[in-house]
């Protein structure tokens, strides 16, 4: 149960995945793409309820992300809480409002403290695990990456449209001194049950290392319905709006 708990946690936080298959010519989203939506992006405050679906039904921990804007800049505080396992981890990242170019992410109470810096030509910063020595980031890239802790408002973001296929290059501290690109499909519309009535999203699968997330986003609002993601086989879970 733990095991399968904090790989949830970790999910909820920052996407980590490697380089999956897609087609050579699948176009690769970077901050700045002028095909994204990012009027959206407002300041606020977000709760989701973190559901285990499979093999049993239970609320297992909670999520809050709050958002404020000041001169060009979003910045996104989120905190994790698995209360079963004494968890709480929170993500401090900052990007750029409209193009999402990240420009700082600091972590805490997971099993790291994070502590990045954004540029067009790279990352640096340090990882320090609970157990074990600090480590150095220093990634070059040539291009800007996505934080993967902004996946999320990336998957948010695309023009949806049925057979939409595209790569999200993007870096987590996960992924060592490598970024990564994490194909993503929107493969249809699905209604969703919520406490307000049934909404119709857009479907957005994301292939994510072994795991593949699910997102389902209302096209009108941009809201994000509900994130499906299974850590481990016969083990199924849910983000949901918080009621």
């Amino acid at each position: 149960m733990r095991t399968f708990l904090l790989a949830a946690a970790l999910l909820a936080t920052a996407a980590a995945g490697t380089a999956q298959t897609a087609p050579a010519d699948t176009v690769t989203i970077r901050p700045g793409d002028p095909s994204l939506v990012t009027d959206w992006l407002v300041a606020g405050s977000r709760a989701t309820t973190l559901k285990l679906v499979q093999p049993m039904k239970q609320d297992v921990g909670t999520s809050t992300e709050t958002y404020t804007v000041a001169d060009g800049e979003i910045v996104k505080v989120s905190t994790v809480s698995v209360p079963m396992q004494g968890m709480e981890q929170t993500d401090t990242v900052a990007a750029d409002a409209v193009t999402l170019a990240p420009r700082r992410h600091a972590s805490t109470g997971g099993q790291a403290e994070v502590s990045l810096e954004f540029m067009d030509e790279g990352v640096v910063g340090m990882v320090t695990p609970r157990s074990g020595e600090p480590t150095t980031v220093m990634v070059e890239t040539d291009a800007p990456v996505f934080d993967g802790a902004w996946m999320n408002e990336v998957v948010r973001s695309l023009p949806f449209a049925e057979g939409y296929v595209a790569k999200v290059a993007m870096y987590s501290p996960q992924m060592g001194d490598e970024t990564s690109e994490v194909v993503v499909s929107v493969t249809g519309q699905e209604d969703v049950a919520t406490a307000a009535g049934d909404r119709t999203g857009w479907t957005v699968v994301a292939e994510m290392g072994p795991v593949t997330m699910t997102f389902v986003v209302e096209p009108e609002t941009r809201d994000l319905l509900v994130t499906r993601f299974s850590p481990q086989p016969g083990v199924a879970l849910e983000m949901v709006p918080a009621e």
